[in-house]
């Protein structure tokens, strides 16, 4: 299966930004209030969209956990991961797993053309691959008349 698929049967499709140079605290509320786990980090006042980084929940406990943290004061672009890998979503779901494991992901830009079209979490793969795994599962049982939903009253 190809990401792009796990990306169209997403149910909230949406980008979520937070402006460079914003602070933690307005990150923490965007993403309590969005409920996102994470947030693509853009330049101000850049259009089209140039995005610099991407900043997680668990990147915000990070700071928060700091012995100096001050959230107020305390900026995403400290604490946000510059240097992202991404996925393109022609890429196969069990290679992007493996990546977001082997390298500890929690949410993936995934690119089409030279943009960013989606964000992936690894519950959005593992959603989409039980989903298959259950249709494929229903299909054997019916075939093989193992299934009561085959009977005919």
């Amino acid at each position: 299966m190809k990401l792009k698929k796990v990306l169209a049967e997403k149910q909230d499709k949406k980008l979520y930004v937070i402006e460079s140079g914003s602070t933690v605290r307005d990150a923490a509320k965007k993403l309590v209030g969005m409920n996102t786990g994470c947030l693509m980090v853009v330049e101000k006042n850049t259009e089209p969209l140039k995005f610099t980084g991407i900043v997680t929940k668990s990147d915000i406990v990070r700071s928060v956990s700091a012995n100096t943290s001050k959230p107020d004061e305390d900026k995403v672009d400290d604490f946000m991961t510059r240097q992202m890998i991404v996925a393109s979503c022609e890429d196969d779901v069990e290679y992007v797993m493996n990546v977001m494991v082997r390298h500890n992901i929690s949410h993936l830009p995934v690119i089409e053309g030279k943009a960013i079209s989606g964000v992936i979490s690894k519950a959005d793969i593992l959603e989409s691959l039980n989903v298959e795994q259950d249709i494929e599962l229903h299909w054997l049982s019916d075939y093989s008349g193992v299934s009561s939903k085959n009977e005919v009253y």
